[in-house]
């Protein structure tokens, strides 16, 4: 059995690496997670790399050069300490497969819900607290701000505003 290893990828080039890796008889590991995005206005949830970027390779050096995975399609190079290539302990490698396993079907999502407190960080409505309404496209959301006794809808981007600990719009 060989030892763990940490290269960098092309971009968004992680599947085509693990591809040509794996036709090679080297062993690779691209840990996946489910990620909740706001795609063409709807809610969507889809697999990501959870290093974009980055993979495991595990080989024996003895038997697979490490030039033939330096040089295989869609990786970019090892990540280096010191001119050597990372070790990666396998232990964190067992722990990444638990918390990655395809049958876990955990999504992750940091968008607000609707009803959702939040605060408004910047702009010229920082300090308010709003009510998240719904996505407004991929970057932006519609809030409801109290202004003046009345309930204001406003177009926010999603950079302005985060989860409020408390209090209403």
């Amino acid at each position: 059995m060989g030892k763990w290893f940490l290269l960098q990828t092309k971009s968004k080039q992680e599947n085509r690496a693990v591809e040509n890796l794996e036709r090679q008889g080297v062993n690779s590991f691209c840990p996946m997670i489910r990620v909740e995005k706001v795609l063409r206005g709807s809610r969507v949830v889809k697999q990501e790399a959870l290093f974009p970027g980055y993979l495991f390779v595990n080989f024996n050096q003895e038997s697979v050069s490490s030039t033939t995975v330096r040089s295989t399609r869609g990786v970019s190079h090892f990540v280096t300490c010191a001119g050597a290539p990372v070790k990666v302990p396998e232990t964190l490698i067992d722990q990444l497969m638990r918390r990655t396993d395809p049958a876990n079907d955990e999504v992750v999502s940091k968008l607000p819900k609707k009803g959702d407190s939040l605060q408004i960080v910047d702009g010229p409505f920082r300090g308010l607290n709003a009510v998240f309404s719904q996505p407004d496209g991929t970057q932006r959301a519609i809030v409801l701000i109290n202004l003046l006794n009345q309930q204001v809808s406003a177009s926010l981007p999603f950079t302005s505003l985060v989860a409020s600990s408390g209090g209403d719009a």
